[in-house]
């Protein structure tokens, strides 16, 4: 039974990390051509942190605290997530100024979406 909710725990967790990509990727999309690639992905990614931070109270991750996760542990794996990932586009575009700004999205997308599920499952995965 306490197996089948921490999986449910993950999938809404996990949609959650998908709705701000989404938010993400669109406004991405409709900045890059106008601004900079370093400006464009900060107001992106700005715009999808306050996406999630919004809809936290409402997805119910923490299952009422009886976890080791609060909505403030959550929202300290998607901020750090975010900063990871800002970090590692950065990196790529000033290493390599003819990659593809979207490439590195991607990238970098993916990878902080590892890393925020691989923190969140970390503390849910936890004995209680």
């Amino acid at each position: 039974m306490a197996e089948r909710g921490r999986s449910a725990l993950f999938r809404r967790f996990l949609a959650l990390s998908i709705v701000g990509a989404a938010a993400d990727v669109l406004l991405f999309l409709l900045l890059h051509t106008a601004l900079s690639p370093f400006i464009a992905r900060a107001l992106s990614l700005l715009a999808s942190l306050i996406v999630m931070r919004t809809l936290l109270p409402w997805s119910n991750v923490t299952t009422g605290g009886r976890l080791a996760v609060s909505d403030a542990g959550v929202a300290s794996i998607l901020t750090i997530a975010v900063l990871l990932n800002y970090g590692l586009f950065a990196s790529l575009i000033a290493i390599s100024p003819s990659l593809q700004p979207l490439a590195a999205m991607a990238f970098t997308s993916v990878t902080s979406l590892g890393f925020s599920c691989f923190g969140y499952l970390r503390f849910v995965l936890r004995r209680e």
